[in-house]
């Protein structure tokens, strides 16, 4: 585990010609530190430059100060934790709900890909855009498509299955597990937009 850095004065009086921590205060950020990345007291005191000293480990790991610092590294971590998983949730309910609907505009023509929403932009894998000439030359058209390829909606709507815990109820208990379970075995791949041109 990579752990973050940070300046910490621990139980010493700060004063103008102290500013920056000096050694003893960083050796207690790096045991506090280790310590919240899993080491043992033993361990994180090695860790934090001392040489090993069963006694004089536990005696810092007791430091009213120490513990107060393992403590809001402990929240800090767990909050980015929570961030982290939230995002990703995020991230798959996108793939999971993604409406082929929302690529187009009120005129069905297919809406730029700065104006797309920020929802569908999360569910596209790919954007590939082609031209070739009409089978007919006199008519100068240029035939322009346009492949959009999402990312796996059924992958995505199993992660959140097994995220809500919708295995371990049954379908029919159950309405919206039966509406996702349904959704799941009638998906369909999506079709491809083609737009045409005149050639100028």
């Amino acid at each position: 585990m990579r752990l973050s850095s940070c300046k910490c004065c621990i139980g010493e009086r700060r004063t103008k010609d102290s500013i920056m921590p000096n050694p003893k205060n960083t050796r207690h950020e790096a045991f506090a530190q280790a310590r919240v990345a899993g080491l043992t007291i033993d361990a994180a005191y090695v860790e934090a430059g001392y040489k090993p000293n069963r006694s004089n480990a536990a005696r810092m790991n007791a430091n009213e100060h120490i513990q107060k610092r393992i403590r809001e590294l402990q929240a800090a971590a767990a909050e980015r934790a929570e961030i982290d998983a939230a995002r990703v949730l995020e991230e798959i309910s996108a793939v999971a709900l993604s409406d082929i609907r929302d690529l187009f505009d009120q005129d069905g023509s297919l809406l730029p890909v700065e104006a797309l929403p920020e929802k569908v932009a999360k569910a596209i894998r790919s954007i590939k855009v082609s031209s070739k000439k009409a089978p007919d030359p006199e008519t100068g058209e240029i035939i322009i498509t346009t492949e959009i390829k999402f990312w796996d909606k059924n992958a995505a709507l199993e992660k959140l299955f097994k995220h809500f815990g919708l295995y371990e109820q049954k379908p029919q208990d159950d309405p919206m597990a039966a509406f996702v379970q349904a959704l799941m075995g009638k998906a369909k791949p999506l079709p491809v937009a083609t737009a045409h041109r005149a050639d100028i």
